[in-house]
């Protein structure tokens, strides 16, 4: 490879390259043979060197790295660099996000794209085979805290966006698991109507679907628990703005942030809770039977994220919600724990929404602050949420495994008993077939006809067989029951029997891809955000990217001037020429530095 400051007299072309990368000796497109002979011996990195292409495959990618870096690809990642590599952290890291927004949603992948061509975007000679990208994947979950690297990143997306980090929306994503190494628990996948093996990913995000965080979770449990446990004590710390005590003391009805969930999550007591912390709630009322009268509605317009006019039709009222919460009091003496239950009630705001067809939903909140319409739609912009699953997994592919590692569960997790879940099965059963003879035996009766002997000794024959079968399996419910209460409902991995016990399929080698993707996708939406404003289908901004980041572009080095010029080629339509160009020179504004170069970036469309 040239030095700095040299250049080819003639840009490579395609051909040229391609000629270049199959006449390589120590593999293809493997061209920096000093570079790679000084890191075997020296474990120095190779630098980084761009050189004039011409059509070079896939750098308009490119124009990805400036929103990359501001939303923290590159921060904090000395806790990864490793002594010994050809391939720095940065080109590493570099190359996983590029991959990601290449649509490359597994490492195997990579293996069908012009490796010559995606390294020479990088400034190298190829990009990192799947081997090495497995490897040094496996090296950073090794070696650094993957865990507190994307914790840094929550904070900082937190901080840098605190007009939507006080409203967050939690929702739980099931992995599932189809391989057959270990037997991971089963749980419900809603979009499949399925109960499948896997285990469950709970996010967090904004109103616009953007991540924050995500905690996985094994063993399906209860996800106000997660909530209660690890979600909340989190965003305590990390969420910005939030009121003092002297605030909160003052103003009775401030809250230091909201949440929003499904109504899987609707509890009084839960609700309750949060309030005692000043955390406000929106979710779903479950088990709605009332309808509103149709006049306390009324029709409100506000302008969604995207600015678009919206008119709902709602109403309003107090609801008292009546709970019991379990209290433990322990004697000073005898220092013997007494449990017992003490009656709360909580006033909430009870919001309905009117459909077109005059369906009524209910949304139960705590936030005594927001407008009655900010509510309504902040509550249904959880949809964001659900879109952002199915465009993860139909674009980044959030649930493919990224090796076969399977890591063990702590012995202290707590779980359902297996044997109290079978009970308990076997207990549904027969409540179930109980029900039905009680049906039964309700509704057979005698018609009002004339009566003969055969047909009333036939009918006190049914009703005398189906009370026996009810007595026999109320007798074996009350048995049930019994064997029941001798069994612990919860138990701790290491009391399961080891014919039971199972591994963890996803690794921290997931979650740290998985991070990488969640970086990508808000590089790709901030990105969205810029060109939306002057599409007349803000929709189609997506589409326009993704064709952005596969097209070509020509890449012209001034090592003198310390420019990298990025020449993008033109597109379909001369609206999507405008559009890319303004979205050049939004990003000319960033003056963004390729990393491990001293190259400004300089975005412009062919002659233009």
């Amino acid at each position: 490879m040239l030095t700095p400051g040299l250049q080819h007299e003639v840009p490579n072309t395609k051909s040229d390259r391609n000629i270049e990368d199959s006449q390589t000796t120590m593999g293809k497109a493997c061209s920096n043979t000093v570079e790679r002979v000084l890191a075997f011996k020296t474990g120095a990195n190779c630098p980084i060197n761009f050189c004039s292409q011409i059509d070079l495959d896939k750098a308009g990618v490119l124009l990805a790295l400036p929103a990359l870096l501001a939303n923290g690809l590159l921060t904090n990642t000395h806790d990864f660099e490793k002594t010994s590599a050809y391939y720095s952290v940065d080109s590493i890291f570099l190359s996983l996000a590029f991959l990601s927004l290449l649509r490359i949603k597994t490492l195997a992948q990579s293996g069908n794209i012009s490796c010559g061509e995606l390294g020479r975007v990088l400034g190298l000679d190829r990009i990192p085979e799947v081997k090495t990208l497995r490897n040094r994947i496996a090296y950073f979950a090794n070696t650094g805290n993957v865990k507190q690297w994307a914790m840094d990143l929550s904070r900082l997306w937190l901080s840098n966006n605190d007009d939507l980090s006080g409203i967050l929306y939690i929702d739980g994503h099931v992995n599932i698991y189809y391989g057959e190494q270990t037997k991971m628990p089963k749980r419900f996948v809603s979009r499949m109507r399925l109960c499948m093996s896997g285990s469950t990913d709970y996010y967090v995000n904004d109103r616009l679907g953007q991540p924050f965080f995500v905690i996985n979770k094994e063993i399906s449990g209860s996800m106000i628990e997660t909530i209660k446990k690890e979600i909340i004590p989190q965003l305590q710390l990390d969420v910005p703005n939030q009121p003092d005590a002297k605030e909160l003391e003052s103003n009775p009805m401030v809250c230091k942030f909201m949440i929003i969930t499904d109504r899987e999550c609707y509890s009084p007591e839960f609700i309750g809770d949060l309030w005692d912390a000043r955390i406000s709630m929106a979710t779903y009322k479950k088990n709605v039977k009332d309808k509103w009268d149709e006049a306390e509605f009324s029709e409100y317009e506000e302008l969604d994220a995207n600015g678009n006019t919206i008119k709902v039709w709602l109403a309003e009222r107090g609801t008292l919600l009546e709970y019991k919460k379990k209290k433990i009091e322990i004697n000073t003496e005898t220092k013997a724990e007494t449990n017992k239950t003490e009656s709360k009630q909580l006033w909430v705001r009870e919001v309905r929404k009117k459909s077109e067809s005059g369906h009524q939903t209910a949304i139960i909140t705590t936030n005594f602050m927001l407008k009655m319409v900010l509510i309504g739609l902040y509550m249904f912009a959880r949809w964001s949420q659900e879109n952002f699953f199915k465009y993860m997994i139909e674009n980044f592919g959030i649930d493919t495994l990224v090796s076969y590692l399977k890591e063990k569960v702590d012995d202290t997790t707590i779980l359902v008993n297996p044997q109290y879940r079978d009970i308990e099965s076997q207990q549904r059963k027969l409540v179930s077939k109980l029900n039905i003879r009680k049906t039964k035996f309700a509704t057979l009766i005698l018609e009002n006809n004339e009566i003969d002997e055969k047909k009333m000794a036939l009918f006190l024959k049914k009703k005398t067989d189906l009370k026996e079968e009810i007595e026999q399996f109320e007798n074996e419910i009350a048995e049930i029951k019994e064997k029941k209460s001798l069994v612990e409902r919860k138990i701790t991995f290491s009391q399961l029997p080891e014919n039971e016990k199972f591994t963890n399929a996803i690794n921290e080698r997931k979650y740290f891809l998985d991070t990488i993707k969640m970086i990508a996708y808000r590089s790709e939406t901030a990105m969205a955000n810029i060109i939306k404003k002057n599409m007349s289908n803000p929709d189609h901004a997506r589409v326009l990217l993704k064709q952005i980041y596969c097209s070509d572009a020509n890449l012209k080095p001034d090592y003198q001037k310390k420019i990298l010029t990025v020449e993008l080629h033109r597109f379909n339509t001369w609206q999507d020429d405008k559009i890319v160009e303004f979205l050049c020179d939004e990003l000319n504004q960033t003056e963004t530095v390729f990393p491990g170069t001293e190259l400004t970036l300089f975005y412009k469309l062919v002659s233009n």
